[in-house]
């Protein structure tokens, strides 16, 4: 473990951000962690946890996955995603917005199914796997609500990324609190909880293994995969707001070497970048480029 703890540090010292990580063997144990108990704001890497409550609830009969949920004005959400160009009335199933929700990270389909579980629920899942270090608490339109002078997805989206530029994002709220207020984690406990996703004791084997299929889809694959060699198969979930850049997830191996699960949590001065749009793409670059040398250095130690 030697090696990979020195290219994880190299990696991590380039970044020049701040940067929790656990890199974790399922079959042996063997494990490499830097800063792993200190909380970040998920962002979008808090839909693994809205995930794992989906398919709770789908094993429990309180939801189908052919369900359909009506897109409404009241639900859509500002950032990522396709739903909030679609037309009001729209019915999608259950199987279809947690679909959108994590390989394309679609924000709107994530409050949809966030207003269905309950937030509550998801919030008590993770107590009850023990996962003391992930809170979850508000809908992604909530945080955006914070942080921005106007969460309304109809508004004038140049604009907003000009008001962006020049004033940066409201820092003095819940969205950026480490604390249980807002939706945050840790390297630790997120990268246990895609371990019981991978040995199937978040659920039951069939209900992880679709998890799995679902994060195996995921089309944002410009960190932790960056470097890893065609055909390599890691299921994943990114997330990333002003400042933070996260990414989660498992290197499966071929042949029966295992698993190794990845969780990596970011923070950095987005200010000193934010209104030069050529340093603030290199900036985030070189932070995107810290993750794929960590899942390449991850995946050459167990695997290559």
């Amino acid at each position: 473990m030697r090696e990979l703890s020195q290219r994880v540090t190299a990696a991590i010292e380039a970044s020049k951000a701040e940067v929790g990580v656990v890199i974790r063997h399922v079959e042996s144990a063997q494990e490499v962690a830097h800063r792993a108990d200190v909380p970040v704001p998920l962002a979008s890497v808090v839909k693994v946890p809205v995930l794992v409550e989906a398919f709770h609830q789908i094993r429990t009969g309180k939801v189908a996955l052919d369900d359909r949920l009506e897109l409404s004005a009241d639900v859509k959400a500002l950032g990522s995603g396709v739903l909030t160009l679609l037309d009001d009335g729209l019915s999608l199933t259950v199987r279809d917005l947690l679909t959108l929700m994590t390989v394309i990270s679609d924000n709107t389909a994530t409050d949809l199914l966030m207003r269905r579980l309950g937030i509550d629920a998801i919030a008590e899942r993770m107590r009850r796997l023990g996962l003391a270090g992930i809170h979850v608490v508000h809908t992604i339109g909530e945080i955006f609500a914070d942080m921005l002078p106007s969460a309304d997805p109809d508004q004038d989206r140049a604009a907003l990324a000009a008001w962006e530029a020049a004033n940066g994002v409201r820092r003095d709220g819940f969205a950026y609190s480490l604390g249980p207020d807002n939706n945050v984690g840790t390297p630790r406990d997120m990268a246990r909880l895609l371990e019981m996703i991978v040995t199937g004791v978040a659920l039951d084997r069939q209900g992880c293994d679709a998890m799995l299929d679902i994060l195996h889809a995921q089309q944002l694959r410009d960190r932790l995969p960056r470097f890893l060699p065609p055909g390599v198969r890691m299921a994943h979930k990114t997330g990333t707001f002003s400042g933070i850049r996260n990414d989660c997830g498992v290197i499966s191996g071929e042949g029966g070497r295992g698993h190794v699960v990845i969780a990596m949590l970011t923070s950095w001065d987005h200010s000193a970048v934010r209104n030069d749009p050529r340093a603030d793409r290199r900036r985030a670059q070189q932070i995107d480029d810290c993750f794929g040398e960590v899942g390449l250095a991850a995946y050459e130690t167990f695997f290559a």
